[in-house]
C-alpha cells in the first residue's frame, strides 16, 4: 500500500484519476476543492497515516480510527471469503479496507464497492495508490447513490457479470456499518432489487423461448407487412394517454373512460379489452405481450373489434392474433432480447421497446414511444379486491372459463404491499414485480409525467396520486389530433415490397448460418462433456498431483469456453437459464483448491455441457425447419410478401 506524503497529495489525485473511467472521472471532478475541504478533514497520525473525519449536517464521523490498518486486519480477520468468487462491498472506508481485503481475498474474487459518498471517495484519491488494485482487473467501482450508478449498474449486470452474480458476498467496512448502515442498507436493496428483476426477466423456461422463437417465424409474413415502430415515433407528443389496466378497480372507473373516448390516447391491457367493448368502449390501442394460446382463445377467436383499433403486439405472439384482427397493427420487437434483436436487424430498423413483463409495461412503454404526456395509469391494483378479486368481473379471467388463471393467483405466495390509501393490502410476488418494472419505466422516464388514478389498489412508486375524475378535467378535455389507426394505415402504404422480400431473403441464410452453428455447438458440447468425464476420471487417481497442470488448463479451457459462448447475441439468450442455474452451483464452489472440489467442478462442468447440447440441438432443429418455412414465403404471395 503507498501512500502520499503532504506535498504529493496531488500527484496521487492525479495519477487515480486517470484509472477510473469517463463516468466515475466525471463524477468525481464536479466535486470542487472547496466542498471537498467542508466535508473531509484529513490528518497525519504519529505512524505517518492518513486518518479521515467526515463532516455532514453538523454530525462528525470518525471514518478511520487512530490506527487504521489494525482496524481494517481486524474487519478482515472476521470475514469468511475462502469460497467468495464475488463480494459486493458497502464503503471504501478511506481505502484501507480494500488494500487488506485485497491482500487477503482469493484471487478470483472480483469486489464491486458502493461508495455513497463521492466526497469520502475523492478524498481517498489524494493519498493512495489504486493502481494495484485495478491492475488486478478484480475491483468494480460504483459511487454516489442510486440515481447515480444506477443505470450504470444494470447495464454492467446484465452482461456476462450476472452470472457472477449469483452467490456474492456481502461485506460493510467499519464505517459504514458504524455511521451509515441504514443509508447502505438502501443501496442494497436497491441492487438486489435490480438482481432479482434482471433474474425474473431471463424467462420461464427453453419451452417458453422455442414457443416464442416459433411464433416469431410465424408472424413474420405480417410483420414484413407492417410499419416499423420507429414511424410512430412521438406522433402523439403532449397527448394525455390513458393506460387501462383489468384490475378489479377498473369497474369503477369504465363510467368516466366512456366520456373520455376521443379525449385522450386510451391504451388497452389486453385482458381490458373485453371489459371496455362490453360496455360500448373503443380504445385507441389494444397491447398484446403474452406468447401463450390462452391468449388468442380469451381475447381473439370469437371476438370481433372494431377496424379503428391499433393493435400493438409484441412479434412473439401467438400468430393466430394478427391475422383475426380485422384493424391496424404495429408488430414490436423486443428490446435488448437476443433472438428480437437479431431478426430486428435482418427485416427491422432497430426500433424497438423495454418491453417489461407485463402487458402495463408494454403499454406504458407504447405510450411513452408516442410521445405522450402525461401518462395515467387506470385499474393498475397489483393487489387483491376486499372480496379476493383478481380482475374486472367482466374479464374473461373472471369468468368460469378463467377459474384455472385465478386458480394460479390465488396459489401464489402473499405479500404485503403498500396501498394508495396508506393501509398494507394483501398481493402477491407476481403482482410485486410488475409494480417494480412499473417503477423503473417511472425513473427512467423523469421528462414525463405519470399519474396513478387507479381506485384504491398498490401505491407505486414515482406516480403521482390523483382522483381520476380531477385528472380528465385537467387533461382530457381538447379531441385527439389524429387516430393511432389512420397514421399506421398511412405509414403501411410506404412500405416497399420489394425491400421487405430482400430483408426476408437475407433474414433465410442468416436462419440457415445460425442452424448451422447451434449444430456444430452440440457437437462441440458432446466432446466438452466427455472431456470433462475424462478429469472426473483422473480425478480419483491416488496419484493425482501429476494431472494438475491437465487439471489447471482443462479448467481454465472450459470457463473461456463458457464465455466464448455468450459472445454471441443468440446463443445467451437460448442458453441464459442453464448459466444462471450452473454458474450459481460454481459459485457456490469458491476456489478450487482440493480434490472434492476438482471433482465436484468437472462433475458440474459435465452436466453444464450436457444441458447446452440438449439446448443447442433443439434449436438447430428449429431453426432448420424454419429455414424451409421460411424460403416458402415470398413465394405465397409472389414477391407481395
Amino acid at each position: 500500500m503507498k501512500i502520499a506524503k503532504s506535498d504529493e497529495t496531488q500527484a496521487m489525485y492525479q495519477k487515480n484519476l486517470e484509472l477510473l473511467p469517463q463516468w466515475l472521472k466525471d463524477t468525481v471532478s464536479g466535486v470542487s476543492e472547496e466542498a471537498l475541504g467542508e466535508r473531509t478533514e484529513i490528518t497525519y497520525n504519529s505512524e505517518g497515516l492518513p486518518v479521515c473525519i467526515y463532516k455532514r449536517d453538523g454530525a462528525v464521523f470518525h471514518i478511520t480510527s487512530g490506527h487504521p490498518i489494525k482496524e481494517s486486519e481486524m474487519w478482515v480477520s472476521s470475514l469468511h471469503l475462502e469460497d467468495s468468487s464475488l463480494a459486493f462491498l458497502y464503503g471504501c472506508g478511506f481505502g484501507y479496507p480494500l488494500f487488506e481485503l485485497f491482500a487477503k481475498k482469493p484471487p478470483q474474487a472480483v469486489v464491486v464497492v458502493f461508495e455513497r459518498d463521492v466526497c469520502l471517495f475523492k478524498a481517498m484519491l489524494y493519498y493512495f495508490d489504486l493502481s494495484p488494485l485495478f491492475e488486478t482487473q478484480k475491483i468494480i467501482f460504483y459511487v454516489g447513490d442510486s440515481a447515480c450508478f444506477g443505470k450504470l449498474f444494470s447495464e454492467t449486470f446484465c452482461s456476462r457479470l450476472f452470472f457472477v452474480a449469483t452467490y456474492p458476498t456481502i461485506l460493510f467496512t467499519f464505517s459504514a456499518a458504524r455511521h451509515f448502515k441504514q443509508e447502505y442498507l438502501e443501496i442494497h436493496r436497491y441492487i438486489f432489487g435490480k438482481l432479482t428483476f434482471v433474474m425474473s426477466c431471463v424467462g420461464n423456461s427453453h419451452q417458453d423461448d422455442m414457443l416464442g422463437m416459433r411464433n416469431l417465424f410465424a408472424n413474420l409474413k405480417e410483420i414484413v407487412r407492417s410499419p416499423y415502430l420507429s414511424s410512430m415515433k412521438d406522433k402523439f407528443r403532449g397527448v394525455t394517454a390513458v393506460i387501462v389496466s383489468n384490475g378489479p378497480s377498473l369497474d369503477k372507473s369504465i363510467p368516466l373512460l366512456k366520456k373520455i373516448q376521443g379525449k385522450c390516447l386510451m391504451i388497452c391491457a389486453e385482458s381490458a379489452i373485453v371489459p371496455l367493448t362490453k360496455r360500448g368502449i373503443k380504445p385507441d390501442i389494444l397491447c398484446v405481450l403474452e406468447r401463450s394460446k390462452i391468449d388468442y382463445v380469451y381475447h381473439f377467436k370469437d371476438h370481433r373489434y372494431p377496424a379503428d383499433i391499433a393493435l400493438f403486439t409484441l412479434v412473439v405472439a401467438d400468430p393466430r392474433i394478427l391475422p383475426s384482427f380485422e384493424g391496424e397493427k404495429l408488430p414490436i420487437f423486443r428490446m435488448g432480447e437476443g433472438i428480437n434483436r437479431w431478426v430486428n436487424s435482418m427485416i427491422g430498423d432497430g426500433s424497438a421497446l423495454d418491453a417489461g413483463t407485463s402487458v402495463a409495461h408494454l403499454a406504458a412503454g407504447s405510450a411513452i414511444h408516442l410521445g405522450a404526456d402525461p401518462i395515467i395509469f387506470v385499474g393498475q391494483d397489483l393487489s387483491y379486491s376486499s372480496d379476493g378479486a383478481t380482475h374486472s368481473k367482466d374479464a374473461v379471467i373472471s369468468q368460469d372459463v378463467g377459474k384455472p388463471e385465478r386458480d394460479f393467483f390465488h396459489a401464489l405466495p402473499t405479500v404485503m404491499v403498500e396501498g394508495n390509501d396508506g393501509t398494507m393490502l394483501p398481493s402477491n410476488f407476481l403482482w410485486a414485480h410488475f409494480r417494480t418494472g412499473i417503477e423503473t419505466i417511472i425513473s427512467n422516464c423523469p421528462e414525463h409525467h405519470f399519474y396513478n388514478a387507479t381506485e384504491g389498489g398498490a401505491k407505486i412508486k414515482g406516480a403521482g396520486r390523483e382522483k381520476f375524475s380531477k385528472l380528465i378535467e385537467q387533461y382530457c378535455t381538447e379531441p385527439l389530433p389524429h387516430r393511432v389507426n389512420e397514421l399506421l394505415a398511412e405509414e403501411r402504404k410506404k412500405i416497399s415490397v420489394e425491400e421487405r422480400g430482400e430483408m426476408l431473403e437475407k433474414l433465410t441464410a442468416d436462419i440457415k448460418r445460425y442452424a448451422v452453428m447451434f449444430r456444430n455447438l452440440a457437437r462441440k458440447m458432446n466432446l466438452k462433456r466427455l472431456e470433462s468425464e475424462r478429469m472426473l476420471r483422473l480425478c480419483v487417481d491416488q496419484d493425482e498431483k501429476k494431472y494438475m497442470e491437465i487439471f489447471d488448463e482443462v479448467y481454465r479451457r472450459n470457463l473461456l469456453f463458457f464465455y466464448q459462448c455468450l459472445s454471441d447475441g443468440l446463443s445467451c439468450f437460448f442458453f441464459q437459464r442453464v448459466y444462471c442455474a450452473y454458474f450459481y452451483l460454481m459459485d457456490q464452489l469458491g476456489a478450487i483448491d482440493s480434490r472434492k472440489k476438482r471433482m465436484q467442478i468437472f462433475d458440474l462442468h459435465r452436466q453444464f455441457f450436457r444441458d447446452l447440447g440438449v439446448v443447442s440441438g433443439s434449436v438447430a432443429v428449429a431453426l432448420e425447419k424454419t429455414a424451409l418455412e421460411a424460403e416458402s414465403l415470398p413465394e405465397e404471395d409472389g414477391k407481395a410478401v
